[in-house]
């Protein structure tokens, strides 16, 4: 669709697809609250712990495929708004915006709710957030938003620098330290101690650090302000829109959410998690085709012709969702234009939103078919496993055509996790696995392509990681001091490697102050990303190497839980045959299980875990009907 500006149809054409966004919008609206009440009945009964996950988070990750974040915020609206049947009717028939069901579940009290539904439906939510912020002081109520403006930060490395980061951001997601935000914080807080510890007073200009971070905060609120101005000018022009009230004709789910959590007393596990099922299946239709009219509209620069100030205002007041929302939906609408096998998978939910999100980061064309098998055939924890290590072979050598991971390389790649647990990258400690250096590859076709990838780029990431774990890896270069220059100098590695994250503009300005300000005292032939981690390993190199009973066993499973659908690291040692039954203590006969996995689980009858490490057979849920069943990593289809 054109942007054209004197074209009447086309204006009607925006109207049309503006009136189907805000529908659409509302639909999931009602959906998502729906869903939010039968997982708050769940989180209340227990049922995911009878149907076999450690946690509400793990069972909405694999029977909802949304994040723990997603399905907490919408069991908090629906928990608020059990008190408040007004509210949630009109929420449920779409009459107010999930923002503002959002806000007034906040405020609102059953003596009052007519009064701040009838504010809602007359006010912008700009306005009403003016209004809520009056009321009484012992409310909390949080009125920004905590969307932050983001960017992109780029590095191009030498092969031998990324693979250092890699193992090094296994560290740091083995500490808990995950997320692209979170881990650059953590090594530029290390290496900022490390220089202002080194160097002489007054050799790291702090001043200029903060000053350039100081100014780019200054222009980012003054930015705000200018927004915050000209979307006010505008409310005059919108208000009309903005209070047009929008039924989510979502039928007898709408109904269902109105009646709120009593509908579903008497509900069983085995019938919530049905419920369950098929409201995530509406909602990853719904989420295909959102995104779509999102990337339309976007593409005809509609927000923008129908006079609203931003595409935040018109996010926010028009449809109830945050900038980032929008722009995570238009990134998947864009991706999946390429990859039109995995839309209609996700359309007709054959896969999840969660495999769909995974898929579009890692699948190509080419490799289309071959990720959408693997998808079906994988828990949401193992597909994210693959798609990560997947992720490295692209990552290092820049073939994008990657095609899903055979069993043999997935276990030869996990070599990298074991040798920074272990601290075999850092010159070895007790409890180290020996690295099987006969494992051959074999060259197999895809899963669901009718034919075999003749390009792998598997072989050379395997190849060029054993000869980086050989030579023994961070060993050669544990000198830190400004001092040791000479021991500091490496050859540079075949290869360059551009690694990118998007991150916000703080922390990029950060990034970018103190290595201007660090280039001119680092040694020759050290570059930056290579000083931030060889300073953190050599800070928290004391913390690997598992020295402790089982730590073999907890080694070899990567210290994570050995369920199919947990990921948690308080790990225990389990005999998979009960030394009742006759079951030894030999490796092959442990796995490595949380807490609750353990003996809540597989001791309290919830899961069954047979056969060997190697290949371990999963059941969850009810013996006579289990929910999820998992062959190694072959997830099979369920009674």
């Amino acid at each position: 669709m054109g942007c054209g500006v004197g074209a009447p149809e086309r204006f009607e054409s925006i109207e049309r697809l503006d009136a189907q966004l805000v529908s659409v919008a509302r639909q999931e609206a009602g959906l998502r609250l729906r869903l939010g009440q039968v997982l708050e009945v769940m989180q209340r009964k227990a049922c995911c712990f009878e149907l076999g996950f450690s946690s509400l988070g793990a069972y909405a990750l694999e029977r909802c495929e949304r994040s723990a974040r997603w399905v907490e915020v919408a069991c908090c609206l629906a928990r608020r708004l059990e008190a408040l049947p007004v509210l949630r009717s009109a929420a449920a028939a779409g009459r107010i915006s999930w923002s503002k069901a959002e806000l007034l579940a906040r405020v609102a009290q059953p003596e009052n709710e007519g009064h701040w539904l009838e504010s809602a439906q007359h006010r912008t939510l700009r306005e009403l957030r003016r209004e809520v912020s009056e009321a009484p002081a012992e409310i909390d109520v949080a009125l920004t938003e905590a969307s932050e403006a983001t960017g992109v930060l780029t590095c191009t490395l030498d092969r031998e620098d990324a693979w250092l980061l890699e193992a090094t951001r296994a560290l740091l997601d083995q500490f808990g330290t995950r997320g692209a935000e979170a881990q650059i914080e953590a090594l530029l807080a290390e290496g900022q101690g490390a220089l202002l510890a080194a160097l002489p007073a007054g050799a790291v200009e702090l001043e200029a650090v903060e000053w350039a971070e100081s100014a780019q905060q200054r222009w980012r609120e003054q930015l705000a302000s200018w927004r915050g101005e000209a979307e006010e000018r505008c409310e005059s022009r919108i208000r009309a829109a903005v209070l047009e009230r929008a039924g989510a004709n979502a039928g007898a789910i709408a109904e269902q959410a109105a009646e709120g959590m009593s509908s579903l007393d008497g509900w069983n596990s085995r019938e919530l998690d049905g419920e369950v099922r098929r409201l995530a299946a509406a909602l990853a239709g719904h989420e295909l085709k959102l995104s779509r009219l999102l990337s339309s509209f976007h593409r005809a620069d509609g927000w923008r012709r129908l006079g609203y100030a931003t595409e935040t205002q018109y996010a926010r007041e028009r449809l109830g969702l945050s900038r980032s929302s929008v722009l995570a939906r238009r990134s998947l609408a864009l991706r999946l234009e390429a990859l039109p096998q995995v839309a209609s998978a996700l359309g007709s939910a054959e896969i999840g939103v969660e495999a769909a999100l995974q898929l579009v980061r890692i699948a190509t064309p080419q490799t289309e078919l071959g990720w959408l098998e693997r998808a079906r055939q994988r828990t949401v924890k193992h597909l994210r496993e693959e798609v990560s290590a997947a992720l490295v072979a692209v990552r290092v050598f820049g073939d994008a055509n990657c095609p899903p991971p055979c069993n043999a390389e997935i276990e030869k790649y996990r070599e990298l996790e074991r040798s920074v647990l272990s601290g075999q990258v850092w010159g070895g400690t007790p409890n180290r696995p020996q690295p099987d250096r006969t494992l051959e590859i074999p060259d197999e076709p895809l899963d669901g392509s009718p034919q075999p990838c003749s390009r792998r780029p598997w072989r050379e990431m395997l190849s060029s990681l054993t000869a980086w774990l050989e030579q023994g890896a961070l060993t050669h270069a544990v000198q830190m001091s400004a001092n040791s220059e000479a021991g500091m100098q490496s050859k540079r590695s075949a290869g360059r490697v551009v690694v990118r994250w998007r991150v916000s503009l703080e922390l990029r300005t950060w990034w970018h102050s103190l290595e201007a300000c660090a280039r001119r005292w680092l040694p020759r032939g050290m570059g930056w990303v290579k000083f931030l981690c060889l300073t953190f390993w050599k800070v928290w190199s004391h913390m690997v190497g598992l020295n402790v009973a089982w730590g073999q066993v907890y080694l070899r499973d990567c210290c994570r839980c050995s369920s199919p659908v947990c990921s948690r690291r308080d790990v225990t040692p389990h005999h998979l045959r009960f030394r009742s039954a006759g079951g030894g203590d030999e490796d092959d006969n442990m796995a490595s299980l949380c807490t609750w996995c353990h003996l809540f689980g597989v001791h309290g009858g919830r899961i069954r875990a047979t056969g060997s490490a190697g290949q371990i057979r999963w059941e969850l849920g009810a013996r006579e009907a289990p929910c999820v069943r998992v062959d190694g990593r072959q997830r099979l289809a369920t009674l």
